[in-house]
């Protein structure tokens, strides 16, 4: 439990100092959420088909929205007041799954603020970004390793909330601390983690979804990064 306690501890403490990056320069923060923008916009659609099927298209964007984003930053400020306190009483496999979500969300804000400093100056000026821009630049910020260590971690995180909303009570016990989390100053917090919780209770096959979504964001990434640059498109991307 210690070495999951420190895991949370560092990658926490990782995303909270990336946060900084962009929370203090105005403009920087106006240039990242436009990035953030426009990657939502270039990944998204490749999800739309699956949004049909029970719970998938809640789980999709959460997934996405929760782990991107400036409005992370609130949450993680949030979560480092309380670290301590959970550190004691959550037990080893709810550290687990919290250290895993805190490091694939400190992986993937790192690779989003080298990819948006690629394409600041672009972002910045209003100009146009394809899908060959955005690809180039990312194929110089990350390889399709770190991104398919990045599904790992997305499946990992899955897993472990799945085990953590069958425990039996957990629903009544977020609901309950509601009004807990509001004197304290944990709000986001606590959305995020009733968030989840739901999402992932309404998938009647939660292994068949984590499948699903392995599979899909292995060929997208696959695309990113492998693709012949003439293959890719040079429309730009709509954000």
């Amino acid at each position: 439990m210690r070495a999951d306690a420190a895991r949370l501890r560092e990658h926490l403490a990782l995303s909270n100092q990336l946060h900084e990056t962009y929370l203090e320069n105005r403009d920087r923060l106006d240039a990242y959420r436009r990035f953030v923008d426009l990657q939502v916009a270039y990944f998204l659609p490749k999800y739309e088909d699956l949004r049909s099927r029970p719970g998938y298209s809640e789980a999709i964007d959460y997934i996405i929205s929760d782990m991107v984003g400036p409005t992370i930053a609130a949450r993680d400020a949030e979560l480092a007041k309380v670290v301590p306190m959970m550190s004691r009483v959550l037990p080893s496999g709810a550290l687990q799954a919290l250290a895993t979500a805190l490091e694939l969300n400190a992986t993937i804000l790192r690779i989003n603020l080298d990819i948006e400093t690629l394409l600041r100056d672009e972002i910045v000026r209003g100009a146009p970004i394809s899908e060959r821009d955005y690809c180039v630049a990312s194929r110089e910020a990350a390889t399709l390793d770190d991104c398919l260590r990045l599904i790992a971690m997305t499946r990992k995180a899955g897993e472990s909330l799945e085990r953590i909303v069958r425990i039996p009570m957990i629903g009544s016990t977020l609901r309950m601390m509601r009004g807990p989390a509001r004197l304290v100053g944990v709000t986001d917090l606590h959305e995020f983690l009733v968030r989840g919780y739901t999402i992932f209770r309404a998938i009647d096959d939660v292994p068949e979804f984590l499948n699903t979504v392995e599979a899909r964001m292995t060929s997208v990434f696959t695309r990113v990064f492998e693709a012949p640059v003439d293959a890719l498109a040079v429309d730009n991307i709509q954000y």
